[in-house]
C-alpha cells in the first residue's frame, strides 16, 4: 500500500508538471482570447483543468495575465470556477478498473522511453506526462491491493468503527491533508482505499469534500507573498470551496442522520461502484459551487476585492490602454503603446519630489514606488509591443512598433538615471555653497521632464519646440563645471562630488530625452542632433 502511494505522489507530479509545460504557452494564449465571453470562459475552464490537472497551475496562468493588464480578475473567475470540474478526468480514470488500459500505457511509455521520444523537445513533455498517468493508476491499483487485507483486520475495523462515531471526522481529516498536498491526491487515495474497503463510503464522501476545501486553503497558503490584485484570485477559490461545503455538507448531514436520501442516494442510482460514487461527488461539488458562484460573479468579486484590496503600488504598475480595447490592427496596437509611455513620462517630475524643498500638493508615491512600479509597467509595454511587432508583418506599422520598443528601452534608463540623480542631489547639504547650484539642477529638470512629457502627449505637438528643448547642453553644462572647479566657498568633498555627479546625470539625462524625443517622435534623427 505505501508503495502504492509512493506512485501516486510520484505519478501526480510528472503528470501536473508536464502538462503544465505542455500547455502552459498555448493556454495562456486561449485564456486571453476567451475572457469576454463568461460561456467560452467556462468552456476554457473545464478544458484547461482536464489538460493541465491543476487548478493551481491554471490559477497561477490567469494570476500572470491579471499582473500584465492582459485581463481582468473578474474576467478570469469563471475560468478558475469551472476548472475544477475539468480536474475530475483524473479520478474518472483511475476509478475505472483499468489494468488492462494501465499496462498498455506504461508499455507504450517504455517504448517512447527506449527511443528516446522523452528527450524529443516536441513530444518530451507529452510522454512524460503519460509516463505520470500510468504511474498514477498503477499506485491507485497497488494501494487497493494493499487496503483490501487492512480492511479485513478486526483491529483495524474496530479502530475505524471507533472513528465513525464522530461523523465529521473525515471531512477534517480531508480539509487538514488537502493543506499540505494537492486535494486531487487526496481524494485520488481516499478512492484507492474506499476500493479495498479500508474507508466506508460515507467517510470517503467527506474526505473529498474536506480535501476540496483543504486545496482552496493551501492556494491561499501559497499566494501568501502575493498582495492586492494578485491575490484574489486565491481568495475567490476559498470563497468557492466554502459555497460547495455550504451545499453538500448540509444534504450529506441530513441524509446520514435522518435518512433523507441525497447525496449517496442520488450517486448510488447512477452507480453501484464505490469509486465512481466518490468520483461523482467531487464532480458534484465543482459542479454545484460553479453554478451557485457563476450567476453571483458581480457580488463575489467585490467581496473579493474588498477583502484584497490592489495596493497603490499595484494601481501603478497596471496598464490603463493595453488591451483596452482589444488591438484589431497595428495602428491601434500603436496608439496603446504611445499612452501608456506618456503615462511613465508623467511620473518622471513626481521623482523630484523629495528634492524640491517646499513642493506644495499631494504627495506622490515614494521614490522606491514609483520605480518598482514603472520598472513592472514597463516590462509589461516591451512584451505587448514586441507581441506587436509579430502580428504586423513587415512595412511602416511594423517599423513605428520597433521605434516604440526603442522607445520603452530608453524611458526605463531615463527612470533610473532620474532616480540617481535624485540620490546625488539629496546630499548637496542644505544652505551649503553647492546647494543653490543643485536647486537650481533640480528645478531645471523638473521643468524639462514636465513640458517634454506634455508636448509629446500632445495630438498637436510641435517637432521644432522639442527638437529646442532637448538640445546638446555640454557646453553650458561645462562652464558650470569649471564654476564648480573655481569656487572658493568652503565646501565639503562629499558635497562637490554630489554636485559633480549631479551634473553628469542631468546631461545623461538630456541625452536620454533626445533618444526617447526620435524613437516617439516623426523627427529626423540629423534635426535632433
Amino acid at each position: 500500500m505505501l508503495a502504492g502511494l509512493g506512485l501516486i505522489f510520484v505519478g501526480t507530479h510528472f503528470l501536473t508538471v508536464n502538462m503544465k509545460e505542455l500547455a502552459g504557452p498555448r493556454l495562456r494564449r486561449l485564456v486571453r482570447a476567451v475572457t469576454r465571453h463568461p460561456v467560452q470562459a467556462a468552456m476554457v475552464g473545464v478544458g484547461s483543468g482536464a489538460l493541465v490537472q491543476s487548478t493551481n497551475a491554471v490559477t497561477f496562468i490567469v494570476v500572470g495575465l491579471v499582473s500584465a493588464g492582459a485581463i481582468t480578475v473578474q474576467a478570469g473567475m469563471p475560468i478558475v470556477t469551472w476548472a475544477y470540474a475539468g480536474t475530475t478526468l483524473r479520478l474518472l480514470l483511475i476509478s475505472l478498473d483499468s489494468s488492462t488500459l494501465t499496462y498498455a500505457l506504461l508499455s507504450l511509455v517504455g517504448a517512447a522511453y527506449l527511443f528516446e521520444m522523452h528527450k524529443s523537445p516536441r513530444h518530451g513533455f507529452l510522454v512524460n506526462a503519460a509516463m505520470g498517468l500510468g504511474l498514477l493508476m498503477l499506485g491507485v491499483q497497488l494501494t487497493v491491493m494493499g487496503a483490501r487485507p487492512l480492511g479485513d483486520s478486526a483491529t483495524v475495523r474496530a479502530v475505524m468503527a471507533f472513528a465513525s462515531q464522530f461523523y465529521f471526522w473525515g471531512f477534517i481529516v480531508g480539509t487538514l491533508l488537502a493543506t499540505v498536498m494537492q486535494g486531487m491526491t487526496v481524494s485520488v487515495i481516499a478512492i484507492a482505499l474506499v476500493s479495498g474497503g479500508l474507508l466506508g463510503l460515507d467517510q470517503t464522501m467527506l474526505i473529498v469534500v474536506g480535501a476540496n476545501l483543504g486545496s482552496g486553503l493551501m492556494s491561499w497558503i501559497q499566494a501568501s507573498t502575493l498582495k492586492g490584485t494578485e491575490r484574489q484570485l486565491s481568495v475567490y477559490q476559498v470563497i468557492l470551496k466554502v459555497i460547495g461545503c455550504l451545499v453538500l455538507l448540509p444534504l450529506l448531514s441530513l441524509e446520514h442522520f435522518f435518512g433523507v436520501p441525497t447525496i449517496v442516494a442520488l450517486t448510488g442510482a447512477i452507480t453501484t461502484d464505490v469509486a465512481l460514487q466518490v468520483t461523482l461527488v467531487h464532480w458534484l461539488f465543482q459542479l454545484v459551487a460553479a453554478l451557485v458562484a457563476s450567476p453571483l460573479n458581480g457580488p463575489i468579486y467585490r467581496l473579493v476585492a474588498r477583502l484584497s484590496p490592489p495596493s497603490a503600488e499595484e494601481v501603478l504598475e497596471r496598464p490603463a490602454h493595453l488591451y483596452n480595447p482589444r488591438p484589431t490592427g497595428a495602428a491601434e496596437a500603436i496608439r496603446q503603446v504611445e499612452q501608456e509611455q506618456d503615462r511613465l513620462m508623467l511620473r518622471l517630475p513626481l521623482f523630484l519630489h523629495g528634492v524640491r524643498p517646499g513642493e506644495e500638493g499631494p504627495k506622490p508615491p515614494s521614490l522606491a514606488v514609483l520605480q518598482r512600479s514603472g520598472r513592472a509597467l514597463g516590462a509589461t509595454i516591451r512584451e505587448f509591443t514586441l507581441d506587436a511587432v509579430a502580428q504586423a508583418g513587415p512595412g511602416a506599422e511594423s517599423d513605428r512598433l520597433l521605434r516604440l520598443a526603442d522607445a520603452n528601452q530608453v524611458l526605463a534608463e531615463l527612470q533610473a538615471n532620474v532616480a540617481q540623480f535624485v540620490a546625488a542631489a539629496a546630499t548637496r547639504g542644505e544652505g551649503g555653497a553647492t546647494d543653490g547650484m543643485t536647486r537650481s539642477l533640480v528645478e531645471g529638470l523638473h521643468a524639462l521632464l514636465e513640458i517634454v512629457a506634455a508636448d509629446l502627449g500632445d495630438a498637436e505637438s510641435d517637432p521644432e519646440f522639442l527638437v529646442k528643448l532637448v538640445a546638446d547642453r555640454s557646453v553650458a553644462l561645462l562652464a558650470v563645471r569649471e564654476r564648480v572647479s573655481g569656487d572658493a566657498a568652503p565646501t565639503r568633498p562629499e558635497e562637490r562630488l554630489a554636485l559633480w555627479r549631479s551634473i553628469d546625470l542631468f546631461e545623461q539625462i538630456i541625452l536620454l530625452l533626445r533618444q526617447y524625443v526620435w524613437s516617439r517622435s516623426a523627427i529626423p534623427a540629423m534635426a535632433i542632433r
